[in-house]
């Protein structure tokens, strides 16, 4: 849906979809590397790249061009709905996933409501976002730590799952 209200700073926020009820506001200028240093602040992190705003430098979204806003389902697993599905797949079929930026601002956002973690059992493949290489990111909790590493495009598993976004 092309619906959005506007927020008294301004900001266009999507039409609240039903189901959709976590708002994520990544703000202008905002980084990878500095997402991940907060979460650093904050717990154990493990990410494969020293440099992520270098590794990952492609998104569907990005704070660089503005504070912009997006919902995503409130829920401690990633979507279900999309398990077993590549990063090709939801591409091809239109559905637009969660970037890494935006997943390490929701396992912020939960933590500290919650004191807990996201993606306990599975991964948030972060589908909005790509590698130089084409590949693509993935987060989750393990080993009391918050893990950031990548999968393949065409990986295919049913721990596997992206969040999907509704944006403007």
């Amino acid at each position: 849906s092309s619906g959005f209200t506007l927020s008294e700073a301004g900001l266009l926020i999507p039409e609240r979809v039903k189901g959709f009820d976590r708002l994520i506001l990544p703000i202008k200028g905002l980084t990878q590397n500095r997402g991940f240093e907060e979460c650093q602040k904050r717990f154990k992190c493990w990410k494969y790249a020293e440099d992520l705003d270098q590794s990952v430098p492609t998104h569907d979204r990005d704070p660089q061009n503005g504070t912009y806003a997006i919902w995503v389902r409130d829920r401690v697993e990633a979507d279900e709905e999309l398990k077993s599905k590549s990063a090709n797949d939801l591409k091809e079929e239109n559905v637009k996933g969660i970037t890494l930026l935006e997943r390490m601002l929701l396992e912020i956002k939960y933590h500290k409501e919650s004191g807990k973690h996201l993606d306990l059992k599975n991964v948030t493949l972060c589908s909005g976002s790509r590698r130089s290489d084409g590949d693509v990111p993935g987060a989750c909790w393990g080993g009391g730590k918050f893990y950031v590493y990548w999968d393949y495009s065409s990986s295919r598993f049913a721990s596997l799952r992206s969040r999907e976004a509704v944006t403007l």
